[in-house]
């Protein structure tokens, strides 16, 4: 039985992982191209930020181990490196 249940996604997530430093923060791709950031600590209910770099569907994440950047993989084999802006990532 899941503890919380989030719905936002308009379709299937293929990837979810948490901020390597703030513990409250993960970041979720979708098959529908979105790439969401959730704070537990702000909003349970909507993503505190929402990407949308195309509408190829994303299926791989990952931090930096410092938690600035975030890499994106999509179903085209294209990785994408973006800075996380200091609102975002930060309590």
């Amino acid at each position: 039985m899941p503890l919380f249940s989030f719905d936002s996604n308009e379709d299937y997530i293929y990837d979810c992982k948490w901020h390597p430093t703030n513990p409250s923060l993960f970041a979720c791709c979708d098959g529908s191209g979105k790439l969401d950031f959730w704070d537990l600590n702000k909003d349970v209910e909507c993503p505190v930020f929402r990407y949308e770099p195309n509408k190829v569907s994303l299926n791989k994440l990952n931090w930096s181990d410092d938690g600035k950047r975030i890499a994106i993989g999509d179903m085209n084999g294209k990785i994408s490196l973006f800075n996380v802006d200091k609102d975002v990532r930060t309590f």
